[in-house]
């Protein structure tokens, strides 16, 4: 579908050189997906982190409150990071398919569900 990237002519280059701009092109694809998950992460932080200040009203003092539980804030994170591939997966192969269900469909979903409750409860 995509490769390789420059055609039929690029078959006849030396096998190292290709590997190496391969190589140079997935290291590069990483690179990016480190940007975009750092300011990402920037951003949950700062949406977590917020805090609200209310009066008690036994004691009559202004007390500074949490919106998020940081435990609940993370794991929905890790749930939802550790699932997204296979969430987009199956987007892309029901897309793909014009929205007739087989293959990869129910199974992906299911799997990966499984497989995530079973290694967060173990891990946990």
């Amino acid at each position: 579908l995509l490769l390789p990237l420059f055609g039929d002519a690029e078959q006849e280059w030396d096998d190292g050189f290709r590997a190496c701009l391969y190589l140079a092109g997935l290291l590069w694809c990483f690179m990016g997906v480190a940007i975009i998950a750092d300011v990402f992460m920037g951003a949950i932080e700062k949406v977590t982190s917020k805090k609200v200040r209310r009066l008690n009203k036994k004691t009559g003092r202004m007390h500074t409150y949490e919106v998020w539980n940081g435990t609940v804030a993370n794991l929905t994170l890790m749930a939802l990071g550790s699932s997204a591939p296979e969430i987009l997966l199956n987007v892309i192969d029901i897309l793909a398919k014009d929205f007739y269900l087989q293959g990869l469909g129910p199974g992906t979903i299911v799997g990966s569900a499984a497989y995530n409750l079973l290694m967060i409860i173990a891990v946990c």
